[in-house]
């Protein structure tokens, strides 16, 4: 307690016999000072009898300060504690020191009305030990105790709303990323039917709103996951070419609905990070860069500096004012949306990045001047270069003839609203679409059916707890071999996303994009084509 230093600064007792004689006056202006109640007890053979008190002590308690004088200090004590008090100041006399009285208990005293209250008592042995008497300071701690109560409670209530929240964002990965795939779907179906039509513009601007929700959605998630400790690095080391195709052709569709030149680089280099996490930092660092530039370019460089590289994502937008540089990665900040326009954004992108930035224990800063672009560069250790993992060993696969048909998918997808929508997109563009909901379906379809696909599109997650890349893999065996494959996944760190590495040829985030999503089967396809042209003619 910070009274004790005042008494601990003066022997209080010296010069002054322990019974009825009075403190000096100057320790007498000190005492009626201090905010507590102070009591000089006596030793226990004198009694217990109080001393003095001063008139903070008379108040606490409810006493004239005269009417205290001489009394036991029992009289202050609880009923219920009495019979025991006696005892603990026995013990305490033969042992006296500074120290809190009852340490670990709950102490109460007792008001001359009969009340009882919280307090907090220090206890100061007087010179020459404990038969010399002991000064007691007593502070109230009703109000403290009713506080304290009041954090518990607006505590725990934010953690059950942190832990509705959560559970909400949860369900939302699933439950709303479902019915939003739907939505891309039909999306790019309508702005096929009406590509030449007077409705094109319609189609545009819907499709606008797709992307503006499925960025929040997606925003929203991470940074949920992020704060509920959800998400567990893997690091390894990984070559940046892992990742960076990807990057290409996801913003490649994006920069050119702006008309702005994307250049990524091609990088010999690895990386040690989290070949997951990484990728989400640059899609932030990416979308944000395009959202914010209205002509000009975007790319992304790989330097190496010392024992790190450095991942510069750069843009030749309009600039950042330094006054906004401090605040750019808070949570929910923009920097030039003063209407807080949803449309742009609910501002989560740059504070995901410094947090899983900060998981990964990578760091990102920024370079930037008003009219001449921005910088944003991640700093992560160089990793080792190594081979990457094998794939999966499947059965011999038999030299396929280019295709002189349409392309058939097999889309294994359990939700009915995702499935007729994506067979609809697929439809018109050219493939027969053979669908099935389950691991039986799929089976029956290639085991009795004798369906043969050119493709396999399936969620990550089916029904009855069965993964995608292992319904592929059992799928792979009855053909005889494993046809192009895209797995979508709505986790961005799921622990069995490495795993689907190894069967899948392209894992995409749902809600996927239609339009890269198309772009993604063709070129799978394409490269299924030129291979089998090549085994024909050896």
């Amino acid at each position: 307690m910070n009274d004790s230093a005042i008494l601990d600064s003066h022997d209080i007792g010296a010069g002054v016999p322990p019974y009825g004689a009075s403190l000096s006056q100057a320790w007498l202006e000190v005492l009626e000072l201090l905010p507590d109640a102070v009591l000089i007890v006596a030793g226990v053979a004198e009694g217990g009898q109080i001393l003095y008190a001063n008139t903070q002590a008379g108040a606490m308690f409810g006493y004239a300060v005269s009417d205290l004088v001489n009394q036991s200090i029992d009289i202050l004590v609880p009923l219920g504690f009495r019979p025991g008090h006696g005892g603990h100041r026995a013990r305490y006399s033969e042992a006296p020191t500074l120290r809190p009285m009852g340490r670990g208990l709950s102490l109460h005293g007792l008001r001359r009305d009969g009340t009882e209250f919280p307090v907090d008592v220090l206890l100061r042995p007087m010179n020459g030990g404990g038969s010399a008497g002991t000064i007691a300071i007593a502070r109230d701690m009703t109000e403290r105790n009713r506080l304290e109560e009041a954090l518990t409670l607006a505590r725990d209530s934010a953690v059950r709303a942190n832990e509705i929240k959560s559970r909400f964002l949860a369900a939302a990965s699933h439950d709303l990323r479902q019915p939003l795939q739907t939505i891309w779907s039909l999306q790019a179906v309508l702005s096929r039917a009406h590509q030449n039509t007077e409705y094109a513009a319609h189609c545009a601007l819907l499709e606008d709103a797709v992307r503006s929700m499925d960025q929040m959605l997606s925003s929203l998630i991470d940074i949920n996951r992020l704060e509920e400790g959800a998400i567990h690095p893997v690091i390894r080391d990984f070559p940046l070419e892992e990742i960076l195709p990807r990057l290409r052709s996801e913003y490649g569709y994006a920069a050119s609905t702006k008309s702005l030149t994307l250049e990524i680089e091609q990088s010999g280099e690895f990386a040690r990070s989290d070949p997951m996490l990484l990728p989400v930092i640059l899609r932030n660092l990416l979308a944000n860069a395009i959202k914010y530039t209205p002509h000009g370019s975007v790319s992304v460089k790989v330097r190496i500096v010392d024992s790190q590289l450095s991942i510069d994502v750069s843009d030749s937008g309009p600039g950042i004012p330094p006054e906004h540089r401090a605040r750019l990665f808070e949570v929910f900040y923009q920097v030039d949306n003063p209407r807080e326009d949803q449309r742009q954004g609910v501002g989560l992108g740059l504070s995901i990045v410094q947090t899983i930035c900060r998981l990964l224990d990578h760091t990102v800063t920024i370079h930037s001047e008003p009219g001449h672009g921005s910088v944003f560069t991640v700093t992560l250790p160089r990793g080792a270069a190594s081979q990457p993992p094998a794939p999966i060993t499947l059965s011999p696969a038999a030299a396929v003839a280019p295709l002189q048909r349409k392309a058939m998918v097999l889309h294994i997808e359990d939700d009915p609203g995702v499935a007729r929508s994506m067979a609809m997109l697929l439809r018109l563009e050219g493939y027969e679409v053979i669908g099935a909901a389950s691991r039986d379906e799929a089976f029956e379809l290639a085991a009795v059916d004798g369906v043969r696909p050119d493709l396999i599109l399936s969620d990550l997650h089916l029904p009855m707890g069965v993964m995608g890349d292992d319904l592929v893999t059992d799928i792979a065996k009855i053909l005889g071999m494993k046809p192009p494959t895209i797995i979508l996944t709505g986790d961005i760190n799921d622990r069995h996303v490495q795993k689907a590495r190894l069967v899948a040829d392209r894992i995409m985030p749902k809600p996927v994009d239609a339009n890269l999503l198309l772009r993604e089967i063709e070129g799978l396809l394409a490269e299924r084509a030129e291979r089998s042209a090549v085994d024909a003619r050896t």
